[in-house]
């Protein structure tokens, strides 16, 4: 419905850092994310959690009214923004009458022909590992230089374990530390194996494609095509059976994009040589990118084939670990098929950047004060 308050006039005061990773006790709206779920260019979807199950959107002049999931005392909001003009800026609020989040601003993308975009891969915040505020200091600093350095990043991929150990109480934690940057970037999650498929569809949204209770989806952005998997969550176990595999097989023959990328947290060519259905798959469907969590190490295969054989550039797979974005760091251990396995005991965020003709790698370890410095870079072509 048209609406003529602008969001500035009903704009809630931000959370207050002393109360960070604690939920308000009113109405106002928790855990406010941003995504997209069909076109990126035209649409996103904005969700967030309260305790209300009144709840909307206001944006370009619309309110637009919430579903929700209720979980008691809890609801679960999400509102599905359409119509949107590629390349364009829009402010927006969320919540409802007297109880608005802050007014928070995104921009759309345009796919221009020949235009490039970069993707930020950040994996492993883990929070609750240590303390939860520190593990989510280190989150906030990540995630912070990153978007310092790429401020007109497309989107982020967080390929999982948010959590450590499943404990809901690290979500606001991870959100309110970084929840500007939450509610600006559309963000993309492969879930984890101490994430938990309880929370997964509460807190987070996946493109409307999605299988498997939202295990499998897919989407396109520009000239790529990206697909996701989840092969292990906290209290679930989904198997590479065949309707999973024909699923993934039907998804990326039906792609003409010139780049297809998959996502997982737990990666086949990064930690162990997985000669496998989805390895075979993803050799012959020419998957050239496949970003990864899981190892806390910083890991790029060489250009491998489904058995682990180094390929030319262009004829296999490239498996990626951006280390990770938190405080735990694994040691390395040397595999046959890796090109770096390196550990610098400081967290670390990968930029991709997609072109015609080119997807190049920068990753960066990030200091203690927040400096970003270049670790790795990789060219696919």
């Amino acid at each position: 419905m048209e609406f003529s308050v602008p969001p500035h006039e009903l704009a809630g005061l931000p959370k207050a850092p002393g109360n960070w990773g604690t939920l308000t006790a009113d109405n106002m709206p928790n855990n406010i994310g941003n995504t997209f779920t069909g076109n990126p260019e035209t649409t996103r979807t904005i969700y967030w959690q309260s305790r209300t199950p009144e709840g909307e959107v206001i944006i370009d002049g619309r309110l637009i009214p919430s579903t929700f999931k209720n979980t008691d005392p809890w609801y679960f909001h999400r509102v599905d923004v359409t119509g949107l003009k590629p390349g364009t800026s829009y402010q927006y609020v969320a919540g409802t009458t007297d109880f608005y989040s802050p007014v928070y601003e995104f921009a759309t993308f345009s796919f221009a022909e020949g235009a490039s975009f970069s993707a930020i891969h950040i994996t492993d915040p883990q929070i609750g590992t240590g303390s939860y505020a520190g593990d989510a200091t280190i989150w906030k600093r990540v995630l912070d230089t990153a978007l310092e350095l790429y401020p007109d990043a497309a989107f982020i991929v967080n390929t999982g374990d948010i959590a450590e150990n499943s404990r809901t109480a690290s979500l606001t934690f991870y959100f309110d530390y970084v929840q500007d940057k939450l509610a600006k970037y559309p963000f993309i999650y492969s879930m984890g194996n101490n994430d938990a498929v309880t929370w997964y569809n509460q807190y987070f949204y996946v493109p409307d494609n999605n299988y498997y209770n939202g295990f499998l989806f897919s989407f396109d952005f520009g000239n790529a095509h990206f697909v996701n998997y989840t092969n292990y969550m906290y209290g679930a176990n989904p198997t590479l059976g065949n309707a999973y595999i024909n699923w993934l097989r039907d998804d990326l023959q039906a792609s003409d994009k010139q780049w297809k990328v998959g996502m997982t947290h737990q990666g086949s060519y990064v930690h162990q040589n997985s000669n496998n259905s989805l390895t075979i798959l993803f050799y012959q469907e020419n998957v050239e990118l496949v970003m990864c969590g899981h190892n806390h190490r910083y890991l790029r295969s060489k250009v491998v084939d489904n058995l682990g054989n180094e390929k030319p550039k262009g004829e296999g797979t490239v498996w990626i670990v951006p280390n990770a974005a938190g405080s735990k760091f694994n040691s390395i251990t040397p595999r046959d098929w890796l090109e770096a396995a390196k550990q610098p005991n400081l967290p670390m965020f990968v930029v991709y950047t997609f072109s015609d003709t080119n997807i190049d790698l920068k990753a960066y370890t990030v200091s203690t004060s927040g400096v970003a410095t270049e670790y790795d870079s990789y060219s696919w072509r």
